[in-house]
C-alpha cells in the first residue's frame, strides 16, 4: 500500500489549489526538491513551502513510517503461532546392550480459540487507522505551522520596511530641528526628542532584523533545511474573508478534525482489545503428530519398531481472578477511550470559538487601520509637515503625528499577519478551506 495516499482531502486540496495558483515551471533533469529549493531562494510562495515540507519534513516522514509499521504488524497479529518441532533420541543404555535405541519426533501446532485472531486483527486495523490519522494530523500541524511562520515572517519584513522608511523620515526631522535650533526657531527639547525618536527607530530596526533571523530559522527548521538557508522575498498572500458561519465551522471541525476521528478509532480499538481479552479467558488448543521408532539389535537381526500417534491438548484457563482482571481492565480502557473522545469534541469546540474570535478581531483591526486610522494619520503627517515649513507648528507636533502614523502602520501589518495566522489555525481545525463556499469535501474516510 502506498503510504503517501494518507494525506487528508483538505491537505490535498490545499496543496493542489496553491500549486494551481502558483504553478512551478518544470525543468528537465531536475528533481522536485531541487526545483523547490531554487524557488525558496528566489522568492517562495506559500505553496512552495508546503510542497517542500511534504517531501522533507521529519514529522511527516515519521508519521508515514509509524503507519506503515502498523500495516505490516497486521499480518503478524492475525497469523497462527509458529509450529513446534521436537526431536527426542534415547541412546542405547550402557548398562544393558539389549535395550533398544529410540527416536521420537513430534510436530505440534497451537490453535487459538476461533475468533481470537480476527479480534486481534480488528484491534490492529483500528490502530492502523489511528496512525493514519496521526499522519494526517502531523501534516496538518506542519502545514499550519508553516502558514503561521510565513505570515509572521512577512509581517517582520513589512515592519522592517516601515521602520527603515520611518528612520529616513526621522533623520530629516532631526536635521530640520537642529537647523531650526541653530537659528533660534526651535527649542532644545525638540532637538532632543527628534534625536531620541531616531535612536529608538534605529533600535526597532535592529530588533526586527534579529526577529527576521529567528523566524527564518524557525521556518527552515519546519522545512528541514539548514538554519541559515536563504529565503527570498515572500509572495504576498491576499486577505480572504471567511464565508462560513461559526455554527458551520463547529460542524466541520467535529466531523473533520483528526483528534476527534482518532479518538473514535481509539474507542474502536479498545473495544476490539476487550474482545481479545475475553478470548484470553477461553482455552487454546494444541494438535500434534507423533512418530516413534525403536531399533533393537541382536546377534542375528535388527528389529525396527515404528509407531505413529496423534496428540491433542488444551490450556485450562482456571485462574478466575486473572481472567476477571483481564476483562475488567479492558472494560476500563473502553470507558477511558470514550471519555477522551468526548473531551476531544469539547476541546475542539473551545479552540474553534477562541480562534474564530481572534480571527474576527484581527479582521476588524485590519479594516479599522487600513480604511481609517492609517490614511488619517498619513494626512496628519502631511499637514504637520506643511505647518512646520510655514512656521505654524512645532517640531514636537510633527514628531507626535509621525510617531502615531508609524505605530498605526505597524499595527496594520500586525493585524494582517494575525488574520493569516488565525485563519490557518481555524482551517486546520475545520479541515476545509473556509474562504470558498463551494469547496469540495476535504476529509477522506478511513
Amino acid at each position: 500500500m502506498n503510504v503517501t495516499c494518507s494525506l487528508s482531502g483538505f491537505l490535498k486540496a490545499l496543496v493542489l489549489l496553491l500549486l494551481m495558483i502558483y504553478p512551478c515551471p518544470a525543468f528537465p533533469g531536475e528533481k522536485p526538491l531541487d526545483l523547490l529549493e531554487q524557488r525558496l531562494k528566489t522568492g517562495p510562495g506559500l505553496p512552495d513551502l508546503v510542497a517542500y515540507a511534504y517531501e522533507a519534513s521529519p514529522m511527516i516522514q515519521a508519521g508515514r513510517a509509524a503507519w506503515q509499521a502498523t500495516l505490516e504488524r497486521y499480518r503478524v497479529d492475525t497469523a497462527y503461532p509458529d509450529p513446534m518441532l521436537l526431536v527426542t533420541y534415547w541412546p542405547q543404555s550402557m548398562a544393558d546392550d539389549l535395550e533398544p535405541q529410540k527416536y521420537e519426533v513430534m510436530l505440534s501446532q497451537t490453535l487459538p480459540f476461533p475468533g481470537k485472531l480476527s479480534a486481534a486483527g480488528e484491534a490492529t486495523k483500528a490502530e492502523a487507522a489511528v496512525n493514519r490519522l496521526d499522519l494526517d494530523r502531523s501534516i496538518r500541524e506542519v502545514v499550519t505551522a508553516i502558514r503561521e511562520s510565513f505570515h509572521e515572517l512577512a509581517y517582520i519584513r513589512e515592519a522592517l520596511r516601515i521602520a527603515k522608511n520611518n528612520q529616513a523620515l526621522l533623520e530629516q526631522i532631526r536635521a530640520i530641528s537642529e537647523t531650526a535650533y541653530a537659528g533660534n526657531r526651535s527649542a532644545l527639547i525638540d532637538v532632543m526628542k527628534a534625536q531620541s525618536q531616531s535612536a529608538q527607530s534605529g533600535y526597532d530596526e535592529l530588533l526586527l532584523k534579529e526577529l527576521e533571523h529567528t523566524e527564518t530559522t524557525r521556518l527552515n527548521s519546519l522545512l528541514n533545511r539548514e538554519k541559515d538557508a536563504d529565503l527570498g522575498p515572500l509572495v504576498n498572500e491576499f486577505q480572504k474573508t471567511v464565508v462560513f458561519s461559526l455554527d458551520d465551522i463547529f460542524t466541520l471541525a467535529e466531523k473533520n478534525r483528526e483528534e476527534i476521528r482518532m479518538a473514535g478509532e481509539e474507542v474502536r480499538k479498545a473495544e476490539a482489545e476487550a474482545r481479545v481479552a475475553r478470548f484470553e479467558t477461553l482455552p487454546e488448543f494444541t494438535l500434534g503428530l507423533l512418530y516413534e521408532e525403536a531399533i533393537e539389535q541382536d546377534m542375528a537381526r535388527t528389529i525396527r519398531d515404528e509407531r505413529y500417534g496423534v496428540q491433542f491438548g488444551m490450556s485450562l484457563p482456571i485462574r478466575l481472578e486473572k481472567n476477571s482482571g483481564r476483562t475488567g481492565a479492558a472494560k476500563a480502557r473502553v470507558e477511558k477511550a470514550k471519555a477522551l473522545a468526548a473531551n476531544a469534541v469539547n476541546e475542539t469546540r473551545s479552540l474553534v470559538r477562541e480562534n474564530y474570535f481572534r480571527l474576527q478581531n484581527a479582521e476588524r483591526l485590519v479594516s479599522l487601520y487600513r480604511d481609517k486610522l492609517v490614511p488619517e494619520a498619513a494626512k496628519s503627517v502631511e499637514t504637520a509637515n506643511v505647518w512646520n515649513r510655514q512656521g505654524q507648528g512645532s517640531i514636537t507636533d510633527y514628531l507626535e503625528t509621525q510617531s502615531v502614523w508609524y505605530n498605526f502602520q505597524l499595527a496594520l501589518a500586525r493585524a494582517g499577519a494575525d488574520y493569516g495566522k488565525y485563519l490557518a489555525r481555524l482551517e486546520g481545525l475545520a479541515g476545509q478551506n473556509l474562504t470558498v463556499r463551494d469547496a469540495p469535501q476535504t476529509k477522506e474516510q478511513p
